[in-house]
């Protein structure tokens, strides 16, 4: 049961909405940015379109590879900086990094061959593109959701295989029982986790990144670029792996379908993705 605590408070999201002044917006993607259609509503790409021509910044910040990222702003009609793969890489609006935390290829071979007699699928992502191993139903997808095509490429061909100046920043691990992901993620964590970061960005997926690395990265790295302060910052997200970029801004937002203990790290809460809970956040600033 929900605590009621934490249930969507118009007032609350008001209150504290009109004592903010936002310079920046950063907003999850999934779970957020899209509703449970895995689409971008009219009203929330008006508040969106609506907050940059006030001369807010708007930063799509996911776990999501830049080249998807770009598709979404376009389809919004907007340009803006990204943070991509959990604040592991910052862009600016012209897609220049602005910080980059990659993990080593050989780290990326480490997880792949813990998992590799699991029943786990895995890719690897790097700043250019996408790598499976073999076409299958996940490939399909991450297609369908990413926009973007992978690379089928036998894990061990990947160095070979990279574009100059390619590097890894994440090993995404997935299954459809969510039991089963969570048993793999503590396995992963004790394995793992003094050396690289081991999150969930769903109750399907667990995403494998640099050490000490997550969204708060990418928020002050972009506050640091466009010269805004941490207070002027707000936040929109719905799972564990947005709590970073909540402590790294000034307002945060948990959606309405956010799990309770993520909503108690959030200043206010909204509603749910399929209410247009972004866009609700969003017309509740200006």
């Amino acid at each position: 049961m929900q605590s009621v605590s934490w249930l969507y408070k118009p007032e609350r999201l008001y209150y504290y909405a009109c004592m903010f002044e936002c310079k920046l917006i950063c907003t999850d993607i999934d779970g957020t940015l899209l509703n449970r259609e895995h689409q971008i509503t009219e009203r929330t790409k008006e508040a969106l379109k609506r907050a940059r021509r006030q001369g807010i910044i708007i930063a799509l910040v996911s776990g999501r590879i830049g080249s998807s990222l770009r598709i979404l702003q376009q389809e919004i009609g907007i340009q803006g900086p990204l943070g991509c793969f959990n604040g592991s890489l910052a862009l600016d609006d012209d897609g220049n990094e602005l910080e980059a935390h990659p993990i080593r290829l050989e780290q990326a071979f480490e997880v792949l061959d813990a998992v590799k007699h699991t029943d786990l699928e895995s890719f690897v992502f790097t700043n250019e593109s996408w790598y499976t191993k073999k076409r299958s139903a996940w490939y399909d997808i991450e297609v369908e959701a990413s926009r973007t095509e992978g690379r089928v490429v036998p894990f061990g061909e990947l160095a070979s295989s990279f574009y100059p100046g390619e590097r890894p920043f994440k090993v995404l691990c997935m299954h459809h029982d969510p039991s089963y992901v969570q048993a793999m993620q503590a396995k992963l964590q004790q394995n793992f986790g003094t050396s690289l970061n081991i999150l969930n960005s769903s109750p399907k997926y667990i995403e494998i990144l640099a050490r000490g690395v997550d969204k708060g990265h990418a928020v002050r790295s972009l506050c640091n670029a466009y010269k805004i302060d941490a207070g002027s910052v707000m936040a929109v997200g719905d799972y564990y792996n947005d709590i970073g970029m909540f402590r790294a801004s000034g307002y945060s937002v948990a959606m309405g379908n956010a799990p309770s203990d993520v909503k108690e790290h959030a200043i206010a809460v909204t509603k749910s993705n399929s209410e247009d809970g972004l866009a609700l956040a969003i017309e509740s600033i200006l």
